[in-house]
């Protein structure tokens, strides 16, 4: 081929590769090469043809070649340089980039290349740091356009916000990490700088959360609208960005509930049934949550709840929880179950309460589970739920309690309404706003006779279940004959809805008292009341507010 052909089909080729027919280009190129092995610039264009055609690896052995053979031929020197780094390929790539800039001091690209593989290797505080910054600054006053360089530069300053200062200049998080502030306020600089010239995700991702630790929620909230606004309504990953928006919106309450979210499924078990070991860990993580929710950084609500470490400290913090807890019953969040499914001292106890009741006119409902119930205590119950034509609806539970150890005096883990041996409770709402409440007495202390509307008789220990039901009736026989009347309660959702107000009123009446009264708490800790009673009231006003 003689020169002026191939200077022809050279020219040829370059038209084709500007026009994106890279295939027939690299043909052309391959012809060339093929006749001048040695030409540079030949195997050069051919590795920009076979990038386009995503034949990455065909086109670092074409810049190798280049390279063999014009070894400061700077395009080459940064084209392989930026194959290694799309590739994730090993690759030591300053001896490349220190040669391109040698050649070229002011090359912007060369410059933000050379700074950025530095920061990657460059140990922090050291003299290889320092000259790496001083590249990616000079990249950046030869070429401020380059969203990349000011993304480098935000990430640097992002990597250093952890501090071991105090002061004005320091923001400590919920978890009780200190971040500079300034070196923050640097980073988000920068990456809105990026993002003015080139929008998108990636810099609207990070600005968010630098604005979030920030305390900037109105900023983060818009990054997030951007994004959202770019997305399709169907895309992968929508819902988790959507929920971090209301995270942003809701502000340091948003942040705060999505902490003590985290600290609650740090403490919930994989199954339903809790050990006594795994009741401990729920309720620690749980009443940290309060305590962050209320205001307080992770270190401090563990501090709080558990300063010195002693055993002591950890019962005290186990029952306050539990009170608590009892004070803000979850929902019960009725699931109609299958009873099979459940112990047979369950389904014993259930069908022994059908045939006691049946004479009075009670009849199933329906077999459920409490699920808000379960996950709170730690145990599951079958509920067999009764309804009668005129005088409400009636429960029927039983659930074994957990063995206490050698700690027995942790006995509010075997008290409750739900963690009762076996027990049937009658339940009536009135439209003069009154609960009627009826069953035997059961291991727990808890007297809500206080709260105006709710009305509970407590038979003896051990009154058979018809008993309880016929003392019920008459209670409300005595209320229709002073002119009140039964709300049907003949749904689970009906009946939900009662359990839900009844709990309303109970858990004002007990914050008001500081959630258990001194009765309470010496029936439930005994001889061990004065070691853990001022304990307890300490843990409870915390988690109270």
């Amino acid at each position: 081929m003689d020169q002026t052909t191939a200077n022809e089909r050279y020219k040829a080729a370059g038209a084709l590769y500007r026009q994106g027919r890279h295939s027939e280009a690299l043909e052309i190129l391959d012809e060339l090469v093929a006749a001048t092995p040695n030409a540079a610039p030949l195997h050069f264009h051919r590795s920009r043809c076979l990038r386009a055609l995503r034949r990455e690896a065909e086109a670092i052995t074409a810049l190798d070649r280049v390279l063999e053979l014009s070894p400061d031929y700077v395009p080459a020197l940064l084209a392989r340089v930026e194959l290694a780094r799309h590739e994730g390929e090993t690759f030591d790539a300053l001896p490349l980039l220190q040669r391109a800039v040698q050649q070229e001091p002011d090359n912007a690209r060369a410059l933000f290349l050379l700074a950025e593989a530095g920061l990657i290797q460059a140990a922090p505080g050291s003299m290889a740091e320092a000259e790496a910054l001083a590249h990616l600054e000079r990249s950046l006053e030869r070429d401020p356009g380059q969203a990349e360089s000011w993304a480098c530069r935000a990430e640097f300053h992002a990597s250093r916000t952890f501090t071991e200062d105090s002061g004005e200049h320091v923001i400590t998080d919920l978890v009780g990490m200190r971040h500079d502030r300034r070196a923050l306020e640097q980073a988000l600089h920068d990456y809105q700088r990026a993002a003015e010239l080139e929008p998108g995700n990636r810099f609207d991702r990070r600005i968010a959360q630098l604005a979030e630790r920030l305390g900037d929620w109105p900023l983060a909230t818009a990054c997030l609208d951007r994004i959202l606004a770019r997305m399709a309504p169907d895309a992968p990953g929508r819902e988790l960005l959507v929920n971090e928006r209301d995270r942003y919106a809701a502000g340091e309450a948003g942040a705060r509930d999505e902490m003590a979210k985290l600290l609650e499924q740090a403490g919930d078990s994989d199954g339903r049934e809790r050990t006594l070991e795994e009741d401990t860990a729920h309720a620690l993580s749980h009443a940290a949550a309060a305590l962050v929710r209320q205001g307080s950084d992770l270190p401090g609500a563990l501090d709080a709840l558990i300063d010195d470490e002693s055993p002591e400290a950890l019962q005290a913090t186990t029952i306050a929880f539990q009170l608590y807890n009892y004070a803000h019953e979850p929902a019960p969040d009725l699931m109609e179950v299958d009873a099979s499914d459940y112990p047979r001292y369950q389904r014993a106890h259930a069908d022994a309460c059908e045939k006691a009741l049946a004479p009075l006119g009670y009849v199933p409902l329906a077999d459920a589970e409490a699920l808000g119930i379960t996950s709170s205590q730690g145990s599951r119950a079958l509920i067999r739920i009764f309804h009668h034509p005129e005088y409400g609806s009636a429960a029927a539970f039983a659930l074994k309690p957990k063995w206490p150890g050698l700690l027995g005096f942790l006995i509010l883990l075997l008290t409750g309404k739900w963690k009762a041996a076996c027990m049937l409770e009658c339940a009536t709402r009135l439209d003069n706003g009154l609960f009627l409440h009826s069953r035997a007495a059961g291991p727990d202390p808890f007297d809500n006779s206080a709260v105006e509307r709710l009305r509970f008789d407590f038979l003896p220990a051990g009154t058979p279940p018809q008993r309880v039901a016929e003392h019920h009736i008459q209670r409300i026989q005595s209320q229709l004959a002073e002119g009140a009347s039964v709300v049907p309660a003949d749904s689970l959702e009906a009946i939900e809805a009662n359990w839900q107000e009844s709990n309303e009123l109970k858990a004002q009446y007990r914050q008001s008292i500081g959630y258990v009264t001194d009765t309470e708490l010496r029936a439930l800790l005994g001889k061990h009341h004065d070691t853990l009673a001022g304990l307890i009231r300490d843990r409870l006003a915390l988690m109270g507010g």
